[in-house]
């Protein structure tokens, strides 16, 4: 299930395409993720890691 980010919540948009990304989470592990599926832009980890996101997006 992919859930969309709050706009007032500061994520940055990905690099590649420009889309604001998504969030998705499965059993053990949260990614944020481009929604576009031929991007395959994302960042997985046991919790939601938006610092890292934004640092490979700037």
């Amino acid at each position: 299930m992919r859930i969309e980010i709050n706009p007032n919540f500061p994520v940055n948009n990905c690099k590649i395409c420009g889309t604001r990304p998504v969030v998705e989470q499965t059993k053990d592990r949260w990614t944020i993720l481009c929604p576009r599926p031929i991007c395959k832009n994302a960042v997985s980890d046991r919790l939601l890691n938006v610092t890292e996101w934004n640092r490979q997006n700037p």
